[in-house]
């Protein structure tokens, strides 16, 4: 996924930049059905592990919306804006979409199945597996002060200024849908957690907590969630010198 995105950014788009502008607002689209559609589905889904698959599709479909929101160089600095939070919501969505199979090979493990409707109840047997677990899940549906936060809201921001061919509707449009697509990966993490960890269940009463090997995986995860989402400059900084020089030249092509 990660390569997929950096490939358009980094070859697609300075080898056809007109194909690229001309495209702008197709892509865009694109992207936002990939957000919805991708919410949607996993809300359907009573297998964990396509559940978190599907969430990486709709995550996914805010790093083509801020790749696709091409401007002139007079704008460039909203462009930049979605440029940036398109690759920050890619290292993001790495450590979250990780840390979510993670949390499914883990019980798995334990209960040989993958079916949300089956559990129940874990919270009770599994403390420590089950805070972690919620601290990725909050992680991953961007929860504020976590990793999944801060790309979203640069993309959603950026969008909100995308004008193709002078129709500024169309970049409000987007952005409103792709922001209040939040609610529904709000809605099928909270449900996934009521499901899998709520509640009691006799059937699990014996299972044994995260070991330390499993520590040993999760705890990465978990640090860099958080750090990411109270420090982001420790990636942006990095990153933003090239990615403002890319969008500057690609920019300037018009």
């Amino acid at each position: 996924l990660k390569l997929g995105g950096y490939g358009i950014l980094r070859i697609a788009y300075p080898v056809c930049p007109w194909a690229a502008e001309h495209l702008a607002a197709w892509l865009a689209i694109f992207g936002v059905i990939n957000i919805v559609y991708g919410a949607f589905a996993a809300m359907a889904q009573t297998d964990f592990k396509k559940l978190v698959a599907y969430s990486s599709v709709s995550h996914m479909g805010y790093v083509i919306l801020g790749i696709a929101v091409w401007s002139t160089a007079e704008n460039a600095k909203a462009w930049s804006l979605g440029m940036n939070g398109a690759m920050f919501q890619m290292i993001a969505h790495g450590i979250t979409s990780a840390g979510m199979f993670f949390c499914v090979g883990v019980i798995y493990e334990r209960a040989h199945h993958r079916n949300l409707d089956n559990f129940r109840g874990l919270y009770e047997p599994m403390p420590m597996y089950g805070g972690i677990s919620a601290l990725i899940f909050f992680a991953a549906m961007g929860l504020p002060g976590m990793c999944g936060f801060i790309g979203e809201v640069m993309v959603v921001l950026s969008v909100w200024t995308f004008a193709p061919g002078g129709h500024q509707w169309v970049g409000v449009t987007l952005s409103v849908l792709s922001a209040a697509t939040v609610v529904l990966t709000a809605a099928y993490i909270l449900w996934t957690i009521q499901r899998v960890y709520m509640g009691t269940n006799p059937a699990y009463k014996n299972y044994k907590d995260i070991t330390i090997e499993e520590l040993a995986c999760a705890v990465p995860i978990v640090i860099l969630s958080v750090l990411l989402g109270v420090f982001p400059q420790l990636v942006l900084g990095w990153m933003e010198p090239s990615v403002s020089l890319l969008v500057d030249s690609l920019a300037r092509f018009r």
